[in-house]
């Protein structure tokens, strides 16, 4: 009778793993939702295009740049006075910018010293901003010069913080600390639309949804000004309770197109 009461707990245990394990396999394979690696690229895409449009209206001759977006001007005027602010400000009706995308409001930013001086801080308001019609409601946003760094590069830090982006979905919350190295462009002062740079570090934030998620950049995150797009480069997201998503933008190329990957399966989206 032991024998038999055993065998049968025996039997017992393997029909209770193999019901165990193949959930945990369900579980996986239903594991399929995109939205916070989408919710992350959406957010990286937005920051970044603050960024790229300070860049655009701002050199060391702080000359007013012409655009048919957005009226800009410098305060005060002169070549040495700081702090100076920049006021950038595209208006209350959508326009299509020069890297592609549809801007409104007032991008106002702080300088300490001049954009390419070493340990200039931006500081950064953003006042009925959108971008593509997601909107910047709330957060604090600074841009530190790091200086030069092996390659002959500037190096900025980029900090957000508290960050509340708009959407027509719902509200995405983001707080980062990333490096941004201007890799190309910079030799040409009053070009700014050959300017590209490469973004690594990390963020966290809050998507949609509700669920928390961090995120890493695994390969340099590459913008250009004259893109609408992150043109190459990957990021691992994690959110909570969830398995990681690896999202990658390719080789290159000015697109759309990017690439979302969970446990080993891979899933096609647009930026």
């Amino acid at each position: 009778m032991k024998i038999k009461n055993g065998g049968a707990g025996f039997v017992l245990v393997i029909l209770f793993s193999l019901i165990f394990f193949s959930c945990r396999k369900s579980d996986r394979d239903l594991d399929t939702d995109l939205s916070a690696a989408e919710n992350n690229s959406l957010s990286e895409n937005i920051l970044t295009g603050v960024i790229k449009s300070i860049g655009q209206f701002t050199d060391t001759t702080w000359q007013i740049r012409s655009s048919t977006c957005a009226v800009s001007s410098i305060v005060p005027t002169d070549t040495f006075t700081f702090p100076k602010t920049l006021t950038i400000n595209f208006g209350t009706s959508n326009c299509l910018c020069a890297d592609g995308n549809q801007r409104r409001g007032v991008i106002t930013a702080n300088f300490s010293g001049k954009y390419r001086d070493s340990l200039t801080v931006i500081n950064i308001t953003l006042t009925n901003y959108y971008h593509n019609d997601n909107s910047i409601i709330t957060g604090s946003f600074s841009i530190t010069n790091k200086g030069r760094n092996a390659s002959g590069h500037l190096n900025y830090l980029i900090n957000v913080q508290n960050a509340a982006i708009n959407t027509s979905s719902g509200s995405i919350s983001l707080n980062c600390s990333q490096n941004m190295e201007w890799i190309s462009g910079e030799a040409t002062i009053f070009n700014p639309f050959d300017d590209i740079y490469s973004i690594t570090g990390a963020s966290s934030g809050r998507g949609i949804d509700g669920n928390s998620f961090t995120s890493t950049i695994n390969s340099p995150l590459i913008i250009a000004l004259n893109c609408a797009y992150i043109e190459k480069g990957s990021f691992t997201l994690s959110p909570a309770n969830l398995s990681n998503r690896v999202v990658d933008f390719g080789s290159g190329n000015c697109d759309n197109q990017a690439t979302i990957s969970i446990n080993s399966k891979s899933y096609d989206f647009t930026q």
